[in-house]
Protein backbone atom coordinates (compact mmCIF):
# COMPACT_ATOMS: atom_id res chain seq x y z
CA UNK A 1 0.00 0.00 0.00
CA UNK A 2 1.50 3.63 -0.83
CA UNK A 3 0.40 6.28 1.53
CA UNK A 4 1.11 9.93 0.72
CA UNK A 5 0.81 13.08 2.09
CA UNK A 6 1.98 16.34 0.22
CA UNK A 7 1.59 20.46 1.02
CA UNK A 8 2.43 21.03 -2.27
CA UNK A 9 0.26 20.81 -5.62
CA UNK A 10 3.52 20.59 -7.65
CA UNK A 11 4.63 17.53 -5.28
CA UNK A 12 1.09 16.46 -5.36
CA UNK A 13 1.41 16.14 -9.04
CA UNK A 14 4.38 13.70 -9.08
CA UNK A 15 2.50 11.58 -6.38
CA UNK A 16 -0.70 11.23 -8.58
CA UNK A 17 1.24 10.46 -12.04
CA UNK A 18 3.11 7.66 -10.52
CA UNK A 19 -0.31 6.64 -9.18
CA UNK A 20 -2.37 6.57 -12.51
CA UNK A 21 -0.76 8.73 -15.62
CA UNK A 22 1.33 11.83 -16.26
CA UNK A 23 -1.03 14.91 -15.11
CA UNK A 24 -0.92 18.36 -14.92
CA UNK A 25 -2.04 19.63 -11.76
CA UNK A 26 -2.89 23.24 -10.32
CA UNK A 27 -4.19 24.71 -6.90
CA UNK A 28 -6.16 27.87 -6.96
CA UNK A 29 -5.90 28.21 -3.14
CA UNK A 30 -2.53 28.43 -0.73
CA UNK A 31 -2.07 25.98 1.69
CA UNK A 32 -2.89 23.16 -0.63
CA UNK A 33 -2.59 19.92 1.66
CA UNK A 34 -3.15 16.65 -0.17
CA UNK A 35 -3.59 12.68 0.96
CA UNK A 36 -3.39 9.63 -1.11
CA UNK A 37 -3.73 5.95 -0.29
CA UNK A 38 -3.62 3.40 -2.87
CA UNK A 39 -3.22 -0.29 -3.09
CA UNK A 40 -2.61 -2.69 -6.07
CA UNK A 41 -4.68 -5.69 -7.00
CA UNK A 42 -3.72 -7.99 -9.26
CA UNK A 43 -3.57 -7.70 -13.38
CA UNK A 44 -2.92 -3.71 -13.13
CA UNK A 45 -5.93 -2.89 -11.01
CA UNK A 46 -5.42 -0.46 -8.60
CA UNK A 47 -7.88 1.24 -5.97
CA UNK A 48 -6.82 4.95 -4.15
CA UNK A 49 -8.52 7.40 -1.65
CA UNK A 50 -7.59 11.22 -2.57
CA UNK A 51 -8.44 13.67 -0.18
CA UNK A 52 -6.96 16.82 -1.22
CA UNK A 53 -8.61 20.73 -1.08
CA UNK A 54 -9.58 22.31 -4.35
CA UNK A 55 -7.36 20.93 -7.05
CA UNK A 56 -7.43 21.16 -11.06
CA UNK A 57 -5.76 17.90 -12.84
CA UNK A 58 -5.53 18.13 -16.26
CA UNK A 59 -4.53 14.99 -18.77
CA UNK A 60 -3.95 17.33 -22.09
CA UNK A 61 -3.55 15.96 -25.54
CA UNK A 62 0.49 15.77 -25.57
CA UNK A 63 0.40 13.47 -22.33
CA UNK A 64 -2.58 11.67 -23.71
CA UNK A 65 -1.09 10.91 -27.02
CA UNK A 66 1.85 9.36 -24.90
CA UNK A 67 2.11 5.20 -24.92
CA UNK A 68 0.97 5.51 -20.97
CA UNK A 69 -0.97 2.77 -21.93
CA UNK A 70 -5.14 3.24 -22.00
CA UNK A 71 -6.37 1.94 -19.19
CA UNK A 72 -10.03 3.11 -17.57
CA UNK A 73 -10.61 5.29 -14.22
CA UNK A 74 -13.08 5.64 -12.28
CA UNK A 75 -13.91 8.06 -9.46
CA UNK A 76 -16.21 7.77 -6.84
CA UNK A 77 -17.09 11.34 -4.65
CA UNK A 78 -17.32 10.74 -0.88
CA UNK A 79 -17.17 14.41 -0.21
CA UNK A 80 -17.64 17.55 -1.70
CA UNK A 81 -18.55 18.20 -5.05
CA UNK A 82 -16.04 17.99 -8.29
CA UNK A 83 -16.64 17.52 -12.01
CA UNK A 84 -14.87 15.11 -14.81
CA UNK A 85 -14.83 16.54 -18.50
CA UNK A 86 -14.35 14.25 -21.59
CA UNK A 87 -15.38 13.78 -25.07
CA UNK A 88 -16.99 17.09 -24.74
CA UNK A 89 -18.91 16.09 -21.78
CA UNK A 90 -19.38 17.07 -18.19
CA UNK A 91 -20.03 14.69 -15.19
CA UNK A 92 -21.33 16.40 -12.13
CA UNK A 93 -20.42 14.96 -9.01
CA UNK A 94 -21.82 15.07 -5.77
CA UNK A 95 -21.86 12.31 -2.74
CA UNK A 96 -22.41 8.91 -4.22
CA UNK A 97 -21.86 9.49 -7.48
CA UNK A 98 -19.19 8.91 -9.87
CA UNK A 99 -17.73 9.12 -13.58
CA UNK A 100 -15.56 7.14 -15.99
CA UNK A 101 -12.77 8.23 -18.30
CA UNK A 102 -10.15 7.10 -20.20
CA UNK A 103 -6.07 7.75 -20.12
CA UNK A 104 -5.53 7.74 -23.69
CA UNK A 105 -7.82 10.58 -23.99
CA UNK A 106 -7.68 14.30 -22.55
CA UNK A 107 -9.85 14.86 -19.49
CA UNK A 108 -9.92 17.43 -16.75
CA UNK A 109 -10.91 16.93 -13.32
CA UNK A 110 -12.12 20.10 -12.04
CA UNK A 111 -12.36 20.26 -7.67
CA UNK A 112 -13.19 23.22 -6.89
CA UNK A 113 -14.17 22.71 -3.39
CA UNK A 114 -12.43 22.06 -0.16
CA UNK A 115 -13.00 18.89 1.26
CA UNK A 116 -12.18 16.61 -1.29
CA UNK A 117 -12.77 13.02 -0.80
CA UNK A 118 -13.01 10.25 -3.02
CA UNK A 119 -12.40 6.81 -4.68
CA UNK A 120 -10.36 6.35 -7.69
CA UNK A 121 -9.94 2.72 -9.25
CA UNK A 122 -7.93 1.83 -12.24
CA UNK A 123 -8.85 -0.66 -14.38
CA UNK A 124 -6.60 -2.19 -17.90
CA UNK A 125 -9.48 -1.76 -20.40
CA UNK A 126 -9.42 -5.47 -21.35
CA UNK A 127 -10.58 -6.53 -18.20
CA UNK A 128 -14.25 -4.51 -18.17
CA UNK A 129 -15.17 -7.02 -21.53
CA UNK A 130 -16.22 -3.99 -23.06
CA UNK A 131 -16.17 -2.59 -26.75
CA UNK A 132 -14.03 0.53 -26.84
CA UNK A 133 -16.55 2.51 -28.55
CA UNK A 134 -18.96 1.70 -25.44
CA UNK A 135 -16.90 2.87 -23.14
CA UNK A 136 -16.07 5.63 -25.04
CA UNK A 137 -19.78 6.30 -24.89
CA UNK A 138 -19.87 6.40 -21.20
CA UNK A 139 -17.25 8.46 -20.52
CA UNK A 140 -17.95 12.19 -19.12
CA UNK A 141 -21.50 10.88 -18.33
CA UNK A 142 -23.03 11.50 -14.28
CA UNK A 143 -23.20 7.91 -12.82
CA UNK A 144 -25.25 7.49 -9.91
CA UNK A 145 -26.98 5.21 -7.21
CA UNK A 146 -30.25 4.31 -8.86
CA UNK A 147 -27.38 2.18 -11.88
CA UNK A 148 -27.82 -1.19 -10.84
CA UNK A 149 -24.83 -2.60 -9.29
CA UNK A 150 -23.47 0.77 -8.82
CA UNK A 151 -24.70 0.90 -5.16
CA UNK A 152 -22.41 -2.35 -4.33
CA UNK A 153 -19.40 -1.68 -6.61
CA UNK A 154 -19.24 1.35 -4.44
CA UNK A 155 -19.72 -0.27 -0.96
CA UNK A 156 -17.29 -2.65 -1.82
CA UNK A 157 -14.40 0.20 -2.83
CA UNK A 158 -14.86 2.10 0.06
CA UNK A 159 -14.47 -0.81 2.57
CA UNK A 160 -11.47 -1.91 0.59
CA UNK A 161 -9.79 1.13 1.06
CA UNK A 162 -10.67 2.39 4.47
CA UNK A 163 -8.91 -1.44 5.22
CA UNK A 164 -5.16 -1.80 6.78
CA UNK A 165 -2.73 -4.15 6.49
CA UNK A 166 -1.06 -6.58 4.35
CA UNK A 167 -2.28 -8.33 1.71
CA UNK A 168 -0.91 -11.53 -0.04
CA UNK A 169 -0.72 -12.24 -3.28
CA UNK A 170 -4.22 -14.34 -3.21
CA UNK A 171 -6.05 -11.70 -1.90
CA UNK A 172 -4.52 -9.11 -4.14
CA UNK A 173 -5.72 -11.42 -7.65
CA UNK A 174 -9.30 -12.31 -5.95
CA UNK A 175 -10.09 -8.67 -4.58
CA UNK A 176 -8.45 -7.43 -8.37
CA UNK A 177 -11.41 -9.93 -10.23
CA UNK A 178 -14.24 -8.67 -7.48
CA UNK A 179 -13.52 -5.14 -8.49
CA UNK A 180 -13.46 -5.50 -11.70
CA UNK A 181 -16.52 -7.63 -11.89
CA UNK A 182 -18.47 -5.29 -10.00
CA UNK A 183 -17.50 -2.67 -11.94
CA UNK A 184 -18.43 -4.30 -15.38
CA UNK A 185 -21.73 -5.16 -14.26
CA UNK A 186 -22.70 -1.59 -13.36
CA UNK A 187 -21.18 -0.05 -16.16
CA UNK A 188 -23.87 -2.92 -18.73
CA UNK A 189 -25.91 -2.10 -16.51
CA UNK A 190 -25.33 2.22 -17.44
CA UNK A 191 -25.07 1.69 -20.73
CA UNK A 192 -28.90 -0.04 -20.80
CA UNK A 193 -27.34 -3.53 -22.10
CA UNK A 194 -30.54 -5.50 -21.63
CA UNK A 195 -30.64 -8.03 -24.26
CA UNK A 196 -34.13 -10.50 -24.78
CA UNK A 197 -32.92 -12.31 -27.15
CA UNK A 198 -29.66 -14.83 -27.86
CA UNK A 199 -28.07 -15.54 -31.17
CA UNK A 200 -25.93 -18.27 -30.11
CA UNK A 201 -25.08 -20.48 -26.87
CA UNK A 202 -22.23 -18.32 -25.99
CA UNK A 203 -23.60 -14.99 -25.35
CA UNK A 204 -26.56 -16.28 -23.10
CA UNK A 205 -23.77 -18.09 -21.00
CA UNK A 206 -22.14 -14.93 -21.01
CA UNK A 207 -24.94 -12.91 -19.81
CA UNK A 208 -26.27 -15.48 -17.50
CA UNK A 209 -22.56 -14.99 -15.57
CA UNK A 210 -23.34 -11.76 -15.32
CA UNK A 211 -26.41 -11.19 -13.75
CA UNK A 212 -25.60 -13.88 -11.25
CA UNK A 213 -22.40 -11.89 -10.65
CA UNK A 214 -24.67 -8.83 -10.21
CA UNK A 215 -26.91 -10.83 -7.56
CA UNK A 216 -24.67 -13.18 -6.21
CA UNK A 217 -25.13 -11.42 -2.63
CA UNK A 218 -28.98 -11.85 -3.06
CA UNK A 219 -30.15 -15.68 -0.96
CA UNK A 220 -33.21 -15.47 -3.39
CA UNK A 221 -31.53 -16.13 -6.60
CA UNK A 222 -32.77 -19.05 -8.42
CA UNK A 223 -32.33 -21.09 -11.33
CA UNK A 224 -35.73 -20.40 -12.28
CA UNK A 225 -35.64 -16.28 -11.56
CA UNK A 226 -32.39 -16.51 -13.82
CA UNK A 227 -33.88 -18.13 -16.61
CA UNK A 228 -36.72 -15.53 -16.38
CA UNK A 229 -34.44 -12.96 -16.10
CA UNK A 230 -32.70 -14.12 -19.32
CA UNK A 231 -36.17 -14.92 -21.49
CA UNK A 232 -35.42 -18.62 -21.71
CA UNK A 233 -36.43 -22.16 -20.61
CA UNK A 234 -34.81 -23.52 -17.34
CA UNK A 235 -33.66 -26.87 -19.76
CA UNK A 236 -32.14 -24.12 -22.14
CA UNK A 237 -29.79 -23.02 -19.19
CA UNK A 238 -28.44 -26.14 -18.41
CA UNK A 239 -27.93 -26.98 -21.86
CA UNK A 240 -25.59 -24.29 -22.02
CA UNK A 241 -24.19 -24.18 -18.51
CA UNK A 242 -23.08 -27.53 -19.27
CA UNK A 243 -20.89 -25.90 -22.20
CA UNK A 244 -18.14 -25.55 -18.61
CA UNK A 245 -19.21 -28.87 -16.96
CA UNK A 246 -21.88 -27.24 -14.46
CA UNK A 247 -25.07 -26.76 -13.93
CA UNK A 248 -26.72 -23.35 -13.28
CA UNK A 249 -27.15 -23.95 -9.44
CA UNK A 250 -23.53 -25.20 -9.19
CA UNK A 251 -21.68 -22.25 -10.48
CA UNK A 252 -23.69 -20.19 -8.50
CA UNK A 253 -22.49 -22.16 -5.51
CA UNK A 254 -18.94 -22.12 -6.64
CA UNK A 255 -19.12 -18.33 -7.00
CA UNK A 256 -20.71 -17.69 -3.63
CA UNK A 257 -17.13 -19.72 -2.15
CA UNK A 258 -15.16 -17.88 -4.07
CA UNK A 259 -16.24 -14.78 -3.56
CA UNK A 260 -16.04 -15.86 0.15
CA UNK A 261 -12.44 -17.32 0.23
CA UNK A 262 -11.83 -13.67 -1.15
CA UNK A 263 -13.67 -11.38 1.36
CA UNK A 264 -12.26 -13.62 3.74
CA UNK A 265 -8.46 -13.56 2.95
CA UNK A 266 -9.20 -9.38 2.95
CA UNK A 267 -10.53 -9.44 6.47
CA UNK A 268 -7.52 -7.41 7.76
CA UNK A 269 -8.20 -5.00 5.40
CA UNK A 270 -11.71 -5.00 5.70
CA UNK A 271 -12.75 -5.53 9.12
CA UNK A 272 -15.55 -7.36 7.90
CA UNK A 273 -17.25 -9.71 10.18
CA UNK A 274 -17.84 -13.12 9.14
CA UNK A 275 -21.43 -12.57 9.18
CA UNK A 276 -21.12 -9.53 7.01
CA UNK A 277 -18.70 -11.97 4.70
CA UNK A 278 -22.04 -14.26 4.59
CA UNK A 279 -24.71 -11.50 3.33
CA UNK A 280 -21.97 -10.53 0.82
CA UNK A 281 -22.33 -14.42 -0.38
CA UNK A 282 -25.17 -14.63 -0.37
CA UNK A 283 -26.70 -16.82 2.70
CA UNK A 284 -29.34 -15.84 5.10
CA UNK A 285 -27.52 -16.42 8.13
CA UNK A 286 -24.41 -17.04 9.44
CA UNK A 287 -24.69 -20.92 10.73
CA UNK A 288 -25.87 -21.59 7.58
CA UNK A 289 -23.28 -20.06 5.46
CA UNK A 290 -20.64 -21.78 8.37
CA UNK A 291 -21.89 -25.28 7.51
CA UNK A 292 -21.69 -24.82 3.71
CA UNK A 293 -17.87 -23.36 3.76
CA UNK A 294 -16.95 -25.85 6.32
CA UNK A 295 -18.40 -28.79 4.00
CA UNK A 296 -16.42 -27.24 0.68
CA UNK A 297 -13.07 -26.69 2.41
CA UNK A 298 -13.13 -28.49 5.51
CA UNK A 299 -12.38 -26.20 7.54
CA UNK A 300 -14.60 -22.80 9.23
CA UNK A 301 -14.15 -19.53 7.52
CA UNK A 302 -12.24 -18.00 10.79
CA UNK A 303 -9.72 -20.70 9.73
CA UNK A 304 -9.81 -20.00 6.10
CA UNK A 305 -6.80 -17.73 6.24
CA UNK A 306 -4.06 -19.96 8.18
CA UNK A 307 -5.10 -22.89 6.18
CA UNK A 308 -4.83 -21.31 3.00
CA UNK A 309 -1.32 -19.68 3.88
CA UNK A 310 -0.46 -23.05 5.34
CA UNK A 311 -1.31 -25.15 2.03
CA UNK A 312 0.25 -22.43 -0.14
CA UNK A 313 3.53 -22.59 2.50
CA UNK A 314 5.13 -25.74 0.52
CA UNK A 315 4.94 -24.08 -2.98
CA UNK A 316 6.77 -21.03 -1.35
CA UNK A 317 9.40 -22.76 0.09
CA UNK A 318 9.87 -24.37 -2.89
CA UNK A 319 10.42 -21.66 -5.32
Amino acid sequence: MTDVTVTDVSAWQDAASRAFVPLLCTASEPGFVAHLESVALSGGVSLARVQSGPLRVERPERLARRNDGDDILISLQLQSTGAVQQHGRTAVLVPGTAALYETNHPYLLDQPQSGQDLIVLRVPRRHLGLKDRLVTDLCGRTIDQSVPGMAAFTGYAAGLVAGRGPMDDRAREELGHISTDLLSLALRSFAGLQQTSWSDDETLLESAKGYIRQYLADPNLSVERLASAENVSVRKLHEVFAAIGETPAAYVRRRRMERATALLAARAQTRQSVGTIAIACGFRDTSTFVRAFTRVYQCTPTQWPLTAALEAAPLASAD
